[in-house]
């Protein structure tokens, strides 16, 4: 008769009555055991608590953007012990046990979270370019911890843009652009080449943005100018406003015919304004 004392992972030790001590290495099988233990409750974990995040987005300029992480279960009886947005490493926001949101980041985002019955929502109002990238939705729960990776991009953008016609210079500012992008100047429809009279400048804002700055030498006072910011992605123009003389248009006004009752007509400055509307557009 053999009598064994079997420890996981041991050597497993049998004695048989009336014979010395033998020895049945055993190590080998309990160690396959152990190892097929653990898969099979790794694998009930992952059918018991599922997470689910948005799908990638490439956001629209000035679009709102809401990222969702949903958590579903296969049973009854799901407590969420902690769910949690985290853009690259840096925490957003979390919620706890009892649904109480924090929000972490403090930059200049206006984002804020939003939480009800298993979905943690991050609210973007506008995304800027610092909050482009990669983002990742963690959860501890009683079924197991969980997490699910998302990202977000952003088109190209130009805010604002507006040309000013002053007397020594033309002047074009493009605020709020993403990404990088060149300044092309246009006499009409001829387009300028590069020369010491042009000059731009850009720098960083907080948020991420560009602000591009270019003004040109003033040149003939009569034809409207326009400046061309062309994407630096695309190399497609984004934004072309127009740079007008208004006081030459003026003048050009007060030049105009007068009707019967004495009225001048305006017909040539309106006649130049809807020419360079349609220059502006098919440069674009």
């Amino acid at each position: 008769m053999l009598n064994c004392n079997i420890n996981l992972g041991d050597i497993v030790k049998c004695k048989k009555t009336g014979e010395g001590l033998q020895s049945i290495d055993a190590t080998a099988h309990t160690h396959i055991h152990a190892a097929n233990t653990r898969a099979a409750f790794v694998s009930l974990s992952t059918e018991l608590v599922k997470l689910s995040v948005s799908p990638e987005m490439t956001a629209e300029c000035g679009q709102r953007v809401i990222l969702n992480c949903d958590v579903s279960s296969s049973r009854n009886g799901l407590l969420i012990k902690h769910m949690e947005w985290f853009h690259s490493l840096t925490s957003v926001c979390s919620v706890d046990a009892e649904g109480k949101i924090t929000h972490h980041t403090q930059t200049l985002s206006d984002f804020y979270c939003e939480y009800q019955h298993g979905q943690l929502s991050l609210v973007f109002a506008r995304v800027k370019p610092l909050e482009r990238g990669n983002y990742t939705c963690k959860l501890q729960s009683n079924r197991g911890a969980q997490h699910a990776n998302t990202s977000v991009g952003l088109q190209e953008c130009c805010g604002v843009a507006e040309g000013v016609w002053t007397r020594d210079r033309l002047t074009c500012t493009f605020k709020h652009v993403y990404p990088d992008g060149d300044v092309h100047w246009f006499h009409g429809s001829h387009k300028l080449g590069r020369s010491g009279k042009q000059h731009t400048s850009k720098r960083v804002e907080e948020e991420g943005w560009l602000t591009i700055q270019s003004y040109l030498e003033r040149k003939s006072p009569h034809v409207p100018y326009n400046c061309s910011l062309m994407s630096a992605a695309s190399g497609r123009y984004i934004a072309s406003p127009l740079v007008l003389n208004l006081e030459s248009l003026a003048s050009v006004g007060t030049q105009g015919h007068k009707d019967g009752n004495g009225v001048a007509s305006h017909g040539p400055v309106w006649t130049l304004l809807c020419i360079s509307l349609l220059l502006a557009a098919t440069l674009q």
